[in-house]
Parts: C-alpha cells; sequence; structure tokens
C-alpha cells in the first residue's frame, strides 16, 4: 500500500512535465488560423520623426464620389469669434466649404497652415470639381470632406472658415 501511495505522489508530482506545452492559436497559425491571424500584425517603421509636420495625400487613395455630396446642416459660411481653446495635444485643422469666403480664406492662410501642419475638413462641398477647387487653393495640404455637425456641436460653431489649435479657434 506504501508502494502505491508514492507511485502515486511521484505520478502527480511528474504529470505536468510529461505534458506538451500548450500552444495558443495565435502563436504558430494552423492553415486553418493563419488566413485570420497573418494581417493582424502591427507593422513596424523604424523612420525618423521630420522636424516639421508632413501631410499624407489621402485623396490619392480611394476615389471620394461616394462621399460626395457633403452637406453639415449646422454650419454654414460667415464671421466667427476668436476665443481660447484647452486641448494640448490637439493637432491644427481647419473647416472650410466650396464657397467663395472659404477659397479666399485658404489661399491667403495656405503656407500658414502648411506650416503649422494643418489638415482640412471639407465640410460643404458639392462634387468632385468642388473638392479639387478647395485643394487647389491649398496644394500640399490635406483636406478631406467630411460632416462637420459633430465638430460644431461639441466647439459649439456655427460657420467656417475655421481654424482650431489646441490653444484657439480663429478666422
Amino acid at each position: 500500500m506504501k508502494r502505491i501511495a508514492i507511485a502515486c505522489y511521484f505520478t502527480l508530482l511528474l504529470a505536468p512535465f510529461a505534458q506538451p506545452e500548450l500552444t495558443v492559436a495565435g502563436d504558430q497559425p494552423s492553415d486553418f488560423t493563419r488566413p485570420h491571424f497573418q494581417d493582424a500584425k502591427p507593422s513596424i517603421n523604424n523612420k525618423i520623426q521630420p522636424d516639421r509636420p508632413m501631410h499624407a495625400d489621402l485623396s490619392t487613395f480611394a476615389d471620394e464620389a461616394w462621399i460626395l455630396p457633403v452637406r453639415s446642416s449646422h454650419l454654414s459660411p460667415g464671421q466667427i469669434t476668436s476665443r481660447a481653446l484647452n486641448m494640448p495635444g490637439l493637432q491644427p485643422f481647419f473647416l472650410v466649404g466650396d464657397d467663395p469666403q472659404s477659397l479666399t480664406w485658404l489661399r491667403q492662410r495656405a503656407a500658414n497652415l502648411q506650416e503649422m501642419g494643418a489638415a482640412g475638413l471639407a465640410v460643404q462641398v458639392g462634387d468632385n470639381e468642388a473638392l479639387a477647387r478647395i485643394r487647389a487653393a491649398a496644394p500640399g495640404i490635406t483636406i478631406m470632406p467630411v460632416n462637420g455637425n459633430d465638430i460644431a456641436t461639441r466647439l459649439q460653431i456655427e460657420h467656417y472658415p475655421v481654424l482650431i489649435t489646441a490653444t484657439s479657434l480663429e478666422q
């Protein structure tokens, strides 16, 4: 009886070492899991960041005709009252439309907007030609068509063109 108890004790003691190691599907993809897990690996980017902000030209990645026209019912062209903001870390961006006031504003401020690394949101744009006119007014700056209603509500603004930075909201 004593031998059986000692044999059981040693069996229980050595059992964890006798079993194969547990393998997780993501560690070694099988033929079944390989298509699902290969795309989940993050890419590594070891490039050194430039001294000044770079602009990605996102307009070259997709045909934007499907999203147009863009209408932001809470926004219209007009004057705004400048005010201070406290939004640390916010990257500068601006809201414009395809109206003459926005196009003039963009032409006058294009160099400054590019220097500060501001991105643009076209919140009122009718078609591809109107979007092309907006982008031509500020070459080299990324300007994407988006509905600006949520931004207008959150920042309590009713008009554009407007520049929003971490410290101010101004025209």
